[in-house]
């Protein structure tokens, strides 16, 4: 059966690469991505990670960019509270927990046999987070190497508390970083790169891939949830107390 299933996921990813290569000029999911609910949120996500982004930026205040990064954060927070994003997330991850022959595993040996079909059908999913296809390659390479969860999330509120850690965790580090030393600052800074790459998308993954067929929505439910747990593992251990956040 699990075999069944990694052979099924792979000729889906497959099948799906060639319907884009033939509508190459057409938007792929395009009722997914008109003015919907899903859409904005993605959008949302592409502008938080653009404030954090600016966070380093010279020409505005320390306080104007925090400003600009918290109204992009409480965005985010308001479409992850709409009942129809709520609604689409928790089916996808009840429709993807209840597959029992489908498992990260699965999704290993999908990256292993053809990534660049898997890399290419989510990037496409994802589009209006904007992110290059590199960014997501950097994800699915830190998820081959790294341990990870059949089941990373349970439900939409456990992914909106995830979201709501790491985007209070994200500016506190960035600014307890400026003093120290360069090197220091560097390695830190990266890190917070990667936990802010892994946060877009791991969300992203989730949300993105509510409307596709059930295997490859359940690969982007194990991408995405597992990209939201290695963040948390990897900003929370530089905490001493996250219950503050």
């Amino acid at each position: 059966m699990k075999q069944a299933a990694f052979v099924s996921s792979h000729c889906v990813y497959q099948r799906i690469v060639r319907c884009q290569r033939q509508t190459v000029h057409e938007p792929f999911l395009a009722e997914s991505f008109g003015m919907s609910d899903i859409s904005e949120l993605l959008i949302a996500l592409k502008e938080w990670r653009k404030s954090v982004r600016q966070l380093k930026k010279k020409g505005k205040t320390p306080q104007e960019r925090s400003r600009q990064l918290e109204r992009a954060r409480r965005k985010v927070l308001a479409h992850l509270s709409k009942e129809s994003v709520i609604e689409e997330i928790d089916d996808l991850i009840q429709s993807a927990t209840s597959l029992d022959t489908f498992s990260a595993e699965d999704v290993r040996e999908t990256l292993t046999e053809d990534a660049e079909s898997l890399v290419t059908v989510e990037l496409r999913t994802v589009h209006p987070l904007a992110v290059k296809r590199k960014a997501l390659e950097k994800l699915t390479t830190h998820f081959m190497n790294t341990p990870d969860k059949d089941e990373p999330i349970a439900n939409s509120d456990e992914l909106k508390t995830i979201f709501l850690r790491l985007s209070l965790i994200i500016p506190h580090e960035y600014w307890e970083s400026i003093p120290l030393s360069r090197k220091q600052k560097k390695r830190r800074r990266r890190d917070l790169a990667m936990g802010t790459l892994q946060t877009t998308l791991g969300i992203g993954l989730l949300a993105g891939n509510t409307q596709l067929e059930s295997i490859v929505a359940n690969s982007s439910y194990i991408l995405g949830g597992n990209a939201l747990m290695a963040a948390m593992q990897n900003l929370i251990g530089h905490l001493h107390d996250i219950d503050n956040f």
